[in-house]
């Protein structure tokens, strides 16, 4: 489906809504979320640990019963501030979307294989914003998966033919060693960076190679194939 508008939302969630929306101008939108320091913040409460494996959150059981929690809380948040936009949301948020392969080495985490578009066309239909929690399913099993929300954004704009995808965040771009925003860079060349920005680029690049058009990070940086 073309003219379709993806936003993946990190950071305030909430703030970023307006930006989305006004973003979308009119087109269809999908809005993915994180929910990284909420997952981060539950899991301190309850005494466990966090690892990180280039900057992918690694994830065992406990971990994964913080995420669903977590990511739940931030999906019930954002459809109260949708409807508050004047706009009604579809939640996704218990992996019927997303099918996934393991992927080991992070323990309990997919990599989205799969994503199924007509939940999404029906909520176009009702008039909902389809609003995606990162949790998958692995498609050899009935196991739930934590995914990487980059991940998630990059694949649903590449299943539905998206125009454009914008990552948006806290952060007003890419940054180089100043601090100033650097307003293109290369899929095939980037930057040097580090932690959560590696899978955020390595998900613009997978979105680009997968035909979507265009592919930004926050309001500033425009990556280019």
């Amino acid at each position: 489906m073309t003219g379709v508008f993806v936003a993946k939302l990190g950071g305030n969630a909430l703030a970023l809504l307006p930006d989305a929306i006004a973003a979308a101008d009119g087109r269809p939108l999908v809005l993915v979320h994180g929910g990284g320091a909420q997952i981060t913040a539950l899991m301190e409460r309850r005494g466990i640990a966090s690892r990180w494996v280039d900057g992918r959150r690694f994830t065992d059981l406990p971990t994964l019963a913080c995420a669903r929690v977590a990511l739940a809380d931030v999906s019930d948040a954002l459809v109260g501030e949708l409807r508050a936009l004047g706009r009604e949301a579809q939640p996704f948020r218990t992996g019927e979307l997303i099918e996934c392969r393991r992927r080991g080495e992070l323990g309990l985490v997919g990599e989205p294989i799969a994503i199924a578009r007509e939940p999404l066309q029906a909520a176009w239909g009702a008039d909902r914003v389809p609003l995606i929690a990162p949790i998958g399913r692995d498609g050899t099993s009935p196991r739930l998966l934590n995914v990487n929300a980059d991940d998630v954004a990059a694949a649903v704009a590449i299943a539905l033919g998206a125009d454009e995808l914008a990552f948006l965040s806290d952060v007003p771009g890419v940054l180089d060693e100043q601090g100033a925003v650097l307003a293109t860079i290369s899929a095939s060349a980037p930057p040097t960076v580090s932690g959560g920005m590696l899978p955020k680029l390595a998900a613009c690049s997978a979105a680009l190679a997968g035909g979507v058009r265009s592919v930004r990070i926050g309001r500033g940086t425009e990556v280019r194939p």
